[in-house]
């Protein structure tokens, strides 16, 4: 019967849409969070007959057409309850009625005193983007941004906390749908997981967001109140592994895996008035060590292996402050203001053993060639800091029902610095002895950065249920930066400047882009068509046009880029029924480089690698393409994900070797291109009263190609990733909850990283008679696996190895945190409206 009504429904809406006039229009939002609901059935009865229908496109809006007439106008929605508009009527001379907007409720049944919530999936899908709900991934709870995404199937964390999307590691991060321009895990790691109510991945974006960012845009939408009042929660957390904490017997540096923090949230909300506020700090230390193997072919056929082994922690520490407010002015105007300051600092600290010698590839002496095997204590710190500063100015007015502007002005200063230091001493490996001090280096840079951003978008609703929104988003950005290298005369213990060594630079890149979408359905079909122009003037100085670099090519004291660039998009759905849905979508996009790895900065990480950056590097471009096909009933959601993804101009980090001093160098450049061709699936499982299950994965063939120093290299493999989480209800009170991440080894320009994989788990206790209450148990790194294998060579021109480096880290686990988390609100009224908090956070 049901599929009889569903088939019905589509030959009406087919032989209506052509020849009607008039009818019905409006949206659909889900009432508990204000996001738009799409698929939703629409019909219109008669005598309890259905005689039209549709279904609501991307952004849950909908155009039924009718004859005249009264009507019962129902809405339908899977995990939702039904709502009707009874005698809705229209006549001869009405042409298209709009009707407020319908808020659906998730669907709740009572069962002997227990109020059985209808889930709503953790993963939706619709023509621009996945939403992952937040809420089910219990595990990241009392960490940050960081830790969340690291659970969804499309994102990666690698060793050094670089996040990638399906492998690429640039991308945009908004903040409510607002673009920043601070380092994407810098800021990251600086928004508590406990604030976000969910996070959209958009591999695709539409031509109103920045063209900036091969892996698309990771969207963070944080918590918003619903009703009028008070409200105020606070959560504090604790962990540690003291069973594996140790001292390093050469420094006496005692390291662990403790971890700390809390934060506070507060928002009132008053009629048109709403104001929050919230603070958060968080400190985390990773107790780990180093091994690692290199070797450097030398003129005499022989290599010169540096074989190291030692520990290696890590620390996170940042804390952060915001307060905003949103007011409405008048039935159709809102002004909202916010202001966000963040402090961070990120370190690790090195306490390395090496055993240097010349002999063979095996390690094995050589006729005629002198072993001089020396060991070397290589102690080194490096410390990130960062200030960070942002207010954002928000203006929005609807003209009617069918015209809205938005103008929004940022303005960010970030205050970033860092400071590296390096030592070498003498080591007695027979005794066991660090012995006299050889080498001291210290590497300081300090590179503010102002910026600002302006919006101006226009919507203009036409009656057919189309929609056009132009825009103009203009951002100027400057960095300025100084570095400093300075090295110990170890006999007279004075310190000197390495002037050759020594740069500045100032940077001002300003872009202006112009922009339009249009969106609209043609029965079924929903579309978006976007094109997007951005012009960037970028002017680069260098204080010392002779810097210390890797790449045979004249340097300059200046380096300009002017270009325009054009960015169409193409964004399809096709809705088969409440069920079933297609899309497709397609674009162009680009990747500017950073300023860190433009600043011809040079810095000795560690003994055995150089850094330095390349100001000639230029933007990548990547041309994606996706086809999805969604599912889903009361029970399961099933996504579908065909991807392709092809960049040009590609920017590689390579390594070569300094021969003056035997180390390793790195760096980057433009070298070639990549291309990832596969598919990502997304399941949600409700178990009913037992819990829920996520499982998502992907499977794609990735290939790197490019000229690297002369070296023609061509890299492939198949990649695939395996993520899960799962949520069972063992009680009223208790929770338990689990996930895992698995990854392939995969290939990079010059080497390989090895697989990794990884498990979780937390017992959640509610309290039935103090609800405001919540406690958890969490074990991270159950399995004791966190170790991050690979692999780096390169070659000559000749094809002769010159390098090669194996690396193994490995992260202590498990790790035991306790949480606690309090929530209260004081109501006075129902809401008219429903609260902008969290609009304009950060």
């Amino acid at each position: 019967m049901k599929k009889k009504q569903i088939f019905t429904l589509l030959l009406l809406f087919l032989s209506t849409i052509t020849f009607a006039q008039k009818g019905v229009q409006g949206e659909i939002k889900d009432h508990s969070n204000g996001e738009a609901l799409p698929f939703v059935t629409v019909k219109a009865t008669q005598n309890q007959k259905i005689v039209a229908g549709v279904f609501t496109n991307d952004k849950g809006e909908f155009s039924l057409p009718l004859k005249k007439g009264t009507y019962n106008i129902i809405f339908s929605y899977i995990g939702y309850e039904n709502d009707t508009i009874k005698n809705f009527t229209l006549t001869k001379k009405d042409g298209w009625k709009k009707i407020s907007t319908v808020d659906l409720r998730v669907a709740t049944h009572q069962i002997e005193d227990i109020n059985i919530v209808a889930k709503t999936g953790t993963v939706r899908s619709n023509i621009e983007k996945k939403r992952y709900n937040t809420s089910d991934f219990e595990t990241a709870k009392g960490g940050n941004a960081v830790d969340l995404l690291n659970k969804l199937p499309s994102i990666d964390l690698d060793a050094d906390g670089n996040i990638s999307v399906r492998g690429t590691t640039d991308f945009m991060v908004y903040i409510n749908g607002k673009p920043t321009q601070m380092d994407p895990s810098t800021l990251l790691g600086q928004i508590a997981g406990d604030a976000i109510e969910s996070v959209d991945v958009i591999t695709i974006p539409t031509a109103k967001y920045d063209a900036q960012g091969k892996g698309g845009i990771i969207n963070i939408q944080t918590k918003k109140g619903s009703q009028d009042g008070f409200s105020i929660s606070a959560n504090l957390l604790g962990g540690a592994s003291t069973w594996a904490n140790i001292t390093d017997k050469y420094s006496g540096y005692d390291m662990d895996d403790a971890r700390y923090g809390g934060g506070v949230n507060a928002s009132y909300t008053k009629d048109k008035l709403s104001i929050y506020a919230g603070l958060f700090y968080n400190k985390k230390n990773v107790n780990g060590k180093r091994s690692g193997d290199a070797r450097l072919l030398q003129n005499d056929g022989s290599y010169y292996h540096m074989v190291a082994q030692g520990e290696r922690p890590e620390w996170y520490e940042y804390y952060t402050a915001q307060l905003g407010a949103d007011y409405q002015l008048s039935e159709a105007t809102t002004l909202s203001a916010s202001y966000f300051y963040g402090n961070r600092n990120d370190g690790r600290s090195a306490f390395y053993v090496y055993d240097t010698f010349y002999a063979d590839a095996d390690k094995n002496n050589i006729e005629g060639v002198d072993r001089n095997e020396e060991w070397i204590y290589n102690p080194n710190t490096d410390n990130r800091y960062g200030q960070f500063h942002s207010t954002d100015l928000h203006l929005t007015h609807k003209f009617n029902n069918q015209n809205k502007l938005d103008i929004d002005l940022l303005y960010e200063y970030s205050a970033l610095s860092r400071e590296l230091d390096n030592r070498n001493y003498e080591f007695d490996y027979q005794n066991d002895q660090v012995g006299e001090k050889t080498d001291h280096f210290k590497q300081t840079d300090d590179t503010p950065l102002h910026a600002y951003r302006l919006s101006i978008d226009y919507e203009k609703e036409f009656d057919n249920n189309s929609q056009l929104t132009v825009g103009f988003q203009p951002q100027w950005m400057d960095i300025t930066g100084s570095f400093s290298y300075d090295t110990l005369n170890v006999a007279s213990q004075t310190w000197g400047d390495y002037s050759s060594l020594e740069n500045g630079v100032d940077m001002t890149r300003n872009i202006y882009a112009f922009y339009a979408d249009y969106r609209g359905d043609i029965g079924k079909f929903n579309y978006i068509l976007g094109l997007r122009a951005e012009y960037m003037d970028q002017d680069m100085q260098i204080d010392n046009p002779d810097y210390f670099n890797i790449f045979d090519r004249p340097a300059a004291s200046e380096y300009k880029v002017n270009q325009l660039n054009w960015f169409p998009s193409l964004h399809l759905s096709y809705h088969l029924n409440e069920k079933n849905s297609l899309s497709a979508s397609a674009s162009r996009r680009i990747n500017r480089p950073a300023l860190k790895d433009m600043a011809p900065f040079l810095y000795r990480r560690h003994f055995e690698v150089y850094v330095v950056g390349d100001p000639t590097l230029e933007p990548e471009y990547l041309n994606n393409i996706e086809l999805q096909y969604g599912w889903k009933d009361s029970k399961i959601a099933i996504n579908l994900t065909g991807f392709y993804r092809g960049t040009d101009n590609a920017v590689f980090r390579v390594n070569t070797v300094y021969e003056e001093e035997n180390v390793l160098i790195r760096s980057y450049t433009n070298s070639g291109n990549t291309q990832s061709l596969g598919a990502e699936l997304n399941t949600s499982f409700d178990l009913g009263t037992v819990g829920d299950l996520f499982l998502g994965g992907s499977l794609y063939h990735y290939t790197v190609q490019g000229d690297i120093f002369g070296y023609q290299e061509k890299n492939e493999s198949t990649n695939w990733t395996l993520k899960g989480n799962l949520n069972l209800n063992l009680s009223k009170s208790f929770k338990w909850s689990s996930d895992f991440n698995v990854k392939s080894a995969t290939v990079t320009a010059q080497g390989e990283n090895e697989m990794f994989y990884q498990a979780n788990t937390a017992l959640v206790y509610n309290p039935i008679k103090h609800q405001q209450w919540s406690f958890s148990l969490r074990a991270i790194d159950i399995l004791s696996s966190n170790i991050t294998g690979l692999s780096t060579r390169a070659y000559n021109t000749q094809g002769e190895q010159i390098f090669y480096q194996d690396t193994e880290y490995t992260r202590n686990g498990p790790i035991v945190e306790l949480r606690a988390s309090y929530s209260l609100n004081k109501l006075f009224k129902k809401s008219k409206k429903e609260s902008t908090i969290g609009k304009s956070q950060f």
